[in-house]
């Protein structure tokens, strides 16, 4: 896939100190809008790594990515870039002005969270990975199992929902 730095300490970086071969990744011209768009978020996007227990979330302020250490270290390389190009969906929404976490809404319900999760599905099957891995990718914590079931309905993925 591409090479992640896992081996940093909490602090500030820019996506290409923790992504480094992210620029190559050929689903970034389907997220933003042309090459300068690329060009300003791989610039300007800062990535803070952070020894909380956090996995990957998008600041509604400001467009940086945090990372829980943990999760840096710990997580699968597919799951790592799975959440990477999540995020990036988010910070193309932030530069269009998009609330990141309507409140009114499930998470699971949430128009950008459904839009994120869209390109990141496609992404998982291009990658290779099947229904079972990308079911397991789509539970995380903060969601109910009736949850995780809706979202993986409204993605079109089958596979094991028991997770």
């Amino acid at each position: 896939m591409f090479r992640i730095h896992r081996r940093l300490e909490p602090g500030q970086y820019r996506l290409t100190e923790v992504f480094a071969d992210i620029r190559s990744c050929g689903i970034l011209p389907a997220i933003f809008a042309d090459a300068e768009e690329i060009d300003r978020v791989m610039a300007n996007t800062k990535v803070f790594v952070v020894d909380q227990p956090y996995e990957m979330y998008v600041d509604n302020n400001d467009a940086s990515i945090t990372i829980g250490l943990t999760h840096l270290r710990r997580a699968s390389d597919e799951f790592l870039y799975l959440d990477i190009i999540h995020e990036l969906c988010h910070v193309k929404q932030h530069l269009q002005g998009r609330n990141l976490y309507d409140r009114s809404r499930a998470y699971v319900d949430r128009e950008t969270e459904i839009e994120a999760f869209r390109v990141t599905v496609q992404e998982a099957r291009r990658i290779g990975l099947n229904d079972d891995a990308i079911a397991n990718y789509l539970h995380v914590s903060w969601i109910t199992p009736e949850e995780h079931k809706r979202l993986a309905r409204i993605l079109d993925v089958g596979g094991s929902l028991d997770a």
